[in-house]
């Protein structure tokens, strides 16, 4: 293996780690490499002017002083944090083109401030190599993006470090498979290349295969700017009013992506809905969504009258949904809120063949959690056109 050791801050105890597993990976013929992180961070302000270098070297202090995972965050109305955070987005270029060149399968690290600039260089440009921190369960909740996370048992003795050096092995086998296999040329316009992306972890997800297309992400919108400008799979057009054809042909028509529509279960039910259901096949639709209030009459009603789809939305454990299905719902959407785990692994454990989609939540974490409960795909909450504009005119005030 051909390894990439980041360190800098370490503790005792990250240090001795880090030693452990790089003595033992040499001693078995696997060239390592270590790279100070901290160094690398200061040879990339040389590219800020003087006045920021001063206020990134604070900002960087903040960070290891707080022992927190948020590289990169930055409060747009304070110019020292926009300058921390233009070294930020530099940096994370500079060590993705740094793995890339150097070739190497393996990049270890042990500091949360580490493992945040390199799962940052990983979204700056994919690499294929495997991305390891070695963390103790107090820093568990800073693994994000990564491909694993290490627990100091992993180097506590010869057999440990024989099962830890076996595990990366098989990672990188795994990852340099997967990344050949699913490798594809890109092609996109000058002008509509910066897309809302969908979060990384959505494809861990098996995804749903609905008449011969598999969806993971479903973007949770009505806004045709952002269904234009999207990667997800489809969309799910549910919103908080009382369903309108108007609104469902044009949101069919706009969309690149196949769309889910909401056709009523709360405010609208009975005749309507099975109206409602029908107008949205014949407008193109891949599924109707009805919501959790919706008797089982109203959904084998409406079960009855389409040919694509029907989604029953659940919000609690108390749902029966051996009804539910009986009453003709073919996909699941778990939407519980903090608790959607939960309910997603009390389904999954009963029904362990039905498609189920779940609320994903704001961060990668969330988003594997649901998908280890059991969901079969992701509905993502995009940002708004609001935050979407700050983060814009924050890039523009700085050209």
């Amino acid at each position: 293996m051909h390894v990439l050791i980041l360190s800098s801050r370490c503790t005792e105890e990250q240090r001795n780690g880090l030693t452990a597993l790089r003595g033992y990976l040499e001693t078995h013929g696997d060239l390592c490499e270590a790279l100070d992180w901290y160094s690398f961070l200061s040879d990339s302000v040389s590219r800020i002017n003087a006045r920021s270098r001063k206020l990134v070297r604070h900002h960087i202090q903040e960070l290891l002083a707080e022992g927190f995972s948020t590289l990169g965050k930055s409060d747009e109305k304070s110019p020292e944090k926009g300058g921390f955070h233009k070294l930020v987005d530099i940096s994370a270029k500079e060590l993705a083109r740094f793995i890339q060149e150097g070739d190497y399968e393996l990049v270890l690290c042990a500091e949360p401030v580490a493992s945040a600039l390199l799962e940052r260089a990983s979204k700056e440009a994919p690499f294929s190599a495997v991305t390891v921190l070695m963390a103790t369960e107090d820093h568990l909740q800073h693994h994000i993006g990564l491909d694993h996370v290490l627990p100091p048992e992993s180097v506590a003795s010869d057999q440990a470090l024989e099962e830890t050096r076996a595990v990366l092995e098989t990672l990188i086998k795994e990852k340099r498979s997967s990344s050949v296999k699913n490798s594809a040329p890109t092609v996109q316009s000058s002008l509509r290349h910066q897309i809302l992306k969908t979060p990384k972890a959505v494809y861990e997800a098996s995804g749903i295969v609905v008449n011969g297309r598999r969806i993971k992400s479903l973007l949770f919108t009505t806004d045709l700017a952002i269904i234009r400008n999207c990667d997800a799979d489809a969309i799910f057009a549910v919103y908080p009013f009382t369903p309108q054809q108007a609104i469902s042909e044009a949101l069919i028509k706009a969309a690149y992506v196949p769309v889910f529509c909401g056709v009523g279960g709360g405010t609208t039910k009975g005749v309507r809905t099975v109206g409602l259901a029908k107008d949205a096949e014949g407008q193109g639709a891949m599924g109707v969504v009805l919501n959790a209030p919706i008797s089982n009459h109203n959904l084998r009603a409406v079960s009855a009258a389409v040919d694509i789809p029907v989604v029953i939305t659940v919000v609690n454990e108390d749902t029966s949904i051996a009804h539910r299905l009986e009453s003709g719902a073919a996909i699941i959407n778990v939407a519980g809120g903090i608790e959607t785990p939960t309910i997603v692994r009390k389904i999954r454990a009963k029904y362990p063949d039905i498609p189920i989609i779940a609320t994903g939540g704001g961060s990668d974490e969330s988003i594997r959690a649901t998908i280890l409960a059991g969901a079969n795909a992701i509905t993502i909450t995009p940002p708004s056109s609001k935050d979407l504009f700050q983060v814009m005119m924050s890039k523009y005030r700085e050209m």
